[in-house]
């Protein structure tokens, strides 16, 4: 009998994707930049626990990254020369424009977020006037307005505000619930202002504790 391998078998997952407008390919719902002349082409992707190879119609490959956890981008920025960059910025223009339609908090929310997220914020804002076009505009900017104030930047943040009811949350004290279960950092003063305006809130006032 021959002896073992000194490593596993290798396991992997693979499949065709398009390469989107941003650059990246979506797999297991994370995102990977591939490089610029295989914009709106198909590629073929190959993953396991550790990382994501991707290659051409040739199974050449032409790009590798780290694996990345749902909702993460990778992005190789070999792979964003100018003229791509010029087509990405284009896109982002227009789209901020129309969340700017929707309301000037949203118009706000939108810019604070592609300068803090840059390239992988051209998805985010698809995703925000998708919102639009199925909730009321004053409710999407209401939610974008309470997300600014807490520096949230993901496209949940603005979803659950939403379902919850944005318009509510301040005057029915419902928004330090909502934080404690969404992933924001918060310096101790902003939980002290936060407790102070629940213990505040006329439901709470007089009751025995």
């Amino acid at each position: 009998m021959q002896p073992l391998p000194a490593t596993r078998f290798p396991s992997f997952t693979e499949g065709q994707r398009i390469v989107s407008r941003d650059g990246h390919v979506e797999v297991a719902k994370a995102y990977y930049s591939v490089p610029p002349e295989y914009l709106g082409r198909a590629v073929w992707a190959r993953w396991d626990a550790r990382t994501v190879r991707i290659f051409d119609s040739r199974m050449q490959q032409i790009a590798l990254h780290v694996r990345s956890e749902p909702g993460r981008f990778r992005t190789d920025y070999r792979h964003i020369l100018d003229r791509k960059i010029t087509g990405v910025e284009r896109g982002a223009t227009w789209l901020l424009q129309k969340a700017e339609h929707i309301g000037a908090e949203a118009g706000r929310w939108a810019q604070a977020m592609v300068q803090e997220r840059g390239i992988e914020g051209v998805r985010v804002l698809q995703g925000l006037i998708s919102l639009a076009n199925r909730h009321p505009g004053e409710q999407v900017n209401r939610a974008c307005e309470i997300a600014l104030s807490h520096e949230a930047f993901r496209l949940r943040t603005i979803r659950q505000l939403i379902q919850r009811g944005a318009s509510r949350m301040d005057e029915q004290g419902e928004l330090p619930g909502f934080i404690d279960e969404h992933p924001i950092i918060r310096s101790l003063a902003d939980y002290g202002r936060l407790v102070h305006h629940a213990f505040n809130h006329p439901t709470l006032q007089g009751a025995h504790l």
